[in-house]
């Protein structure tokens, strides 16, 4: 508690905070800044989220299996990860 007190009257004596107390114009011209920032956001949120998407560009052709890094690729007919089989156990 007295710490608390100490530090509101270090406050209240401190010619900074006594300044900037008197000059409110500079804490209005900042929330004026603020509010214009959040508007700019939300304005362009919004022209981003409304705007219709862009067609995906165009990809190039597939090439043959034959040719390029694909060669010795093939498709496999068994499953990788095969099922488990789990059997019931008697209990003894």
């Amino acid at each position: 508690m007295l710490r608390a007190t100490f530090i509101a009257v270090f406050l209240m004596i401190s010619p900074t905070c006594t300044e900037a107390i008197g000059d409110m114009s500079v804490c209005y011209i900042l929330d004026g800044i603020l509010i214009l920032y959040g508007i700019i956001l939300t304005v362009l949120y919004c022209r981003l989220r409304m705007s219709p998407a862009k067609a995906p560009a165009q990809q190039p052709q597939k090439q043959p299996a034959e040719g390029g890094i694909y060669a010795g690729l093939t498709c496999h007919n068994t499953d990788t990860y095969e099922t488990i089989k789990m059997g019931k156990k008697p209990i003894v």
